[in-house]
């Protein structure tokens, strides 16, 4: 009896912690002005995982610039993310609706998050 009972208060705690998880789907913006060379494959998205002012993601392929944008389309954040980050944390003091873009000079993947 008792161990059901732990596991049971185990599994609700472990519950609410996975509530605060927010998963965000980023899509994909290509504006380079090459032709493509022949993939017509689509852009996978890419999922990321939002815990509070903590980004949790796969692996980055190679190097991004993070930029946060307000409401007004204002940069209100940027930050260099290295390939191979799987964890960006964001400032506790950004609270608000933003658009969330990891950036490169000829693509982007794009997201909107509420901190």
């Amino acid at each position: 009896m008792k161990r059901t009972l732990l596991s049971l208060i185990m599994m609700m705690s472990w519950g609410t912690a996975f509530l605060q998880a927010h998963p965000v789907s980023l899509g994909y913006e290509d504006h380079s002005s090459t032709v493509p060379h022949g993939n017509k494959s689509p852009i996978r998205p890419w999922l990321i995982d939002l815990t509070d002012n903590i980004i949790t993601m796969s692996a980055t392929p190679c190097d991004y610039t993070l930029n946060l944008y307000d409401e007004d389309g204002e940069v209100v954040y940027s930050a260099f993310v290295p390939a191979g980050t799987t964890q960006v944390v964001l400032p506790s003091t950004l609270s608000g609706s933003f658009e969330l873009r990891f950036e490169t000079d000829t693509y982007y993947y794009y997201g909107y998050i509420y901190l």
